[in-house]
């Protein structure tokens, strides 16, 4: 794998770790070889380490004394709990922001909404976490700003992976549309609510797709597959 300059080797190993979770690759309770990792990334075992303990905190992977790292549990209830709990919070954050809304950052919101449309995947996943940035830079304290950062991980390789199919795209853009009205209303309780279904919609658009590649098998209970 290149490397990535101006991104955390950490970082970059543990995309690594997180395709071969949505590919198939890597299953429920596999074990993480640290060189393995590190010979695939071109790095050293530092930030393999480094990367693992991240995941562990992340809930991804579990390390057992002398025995090594090991993939938690991966399955549609999974995708389910990850995306619940990041509606809970990004919902908060949201909420929080609503109720100090400024001109200022609701321009500059309204701005990177309307440069989604035109963007590509990759600019697309950069301004959708720009947007969550200044959402919950706001008005959350730091407790809520550390437990936003254990989905840093997971959710921007999620992203671009819901982004395969059109019609996912359509409705991730709609929701944000939804989500920076609320916001500019200084609606609260509107803004919570957009940040929740968008992230409720999005994980069962996961579980759609990881079912579609053959990661999963079809549990029946998601409205998009």
């Amino acid at each position: 794998m290149p490397k990535r300059y101006g991104i955390k080797d950490r970082d970059v190993a543990a995309a690594w770790v997180i395709e071969r979770v949505f590919d198939g690759t890597l299953r429920s309770g596999d074990r993480l070889d640290r060189q393995e990792i590190a010979d695939a990334v071109g790095i050293s075992r530092v930030p393999v380490q480094e990367m693992l303990a991240q995941l562990e905190r992340d809930g991804i992977v579990r390390t057992e004394y002398h025995r090594g790292a090991y993939l938690e549990r991966f399955d549609p209830e999974v995708i389910r709990e990850t995306y619940d709990l990041f509606g809970m919070v990004s919902g908060r954050a949201s909420e929080s922001a609503a109720r100090v809304m400024t001109r200022e950052l609701s321009d500059e919101l309204d701005d990177i909404v309307a440069r989604m449309r035109d963007s590509d995947d990759d600019e697309l996943n950069d301004l959708s976490w720009e947007f969550r940035r200044l959402v919950n830079t706001a008005a959350s304290g730091p407790r809520m700003r550390a437990m936003l950062s254990t989905f840093r991980t997971f959710m921007p390789t999620a992203f671009v992976l819901l982004l395969d199919r059109k019609r996912n795209r359509a409705r991730i853009l709609q929701h944000y549309r939804t989500e920076c009205a609320a916001l500019a209303r200084r609606d609260a309780a509107g803004a919570r609510r957009a940040a929740e279904v968008r992230s409720a919609e999005e994980g069962e658009m996961l579980i759609t797709e990881l079912v579609r590649r053959g990661v999963f098998e079809s549990d029946g209970r998601s409205e998009l597959a």
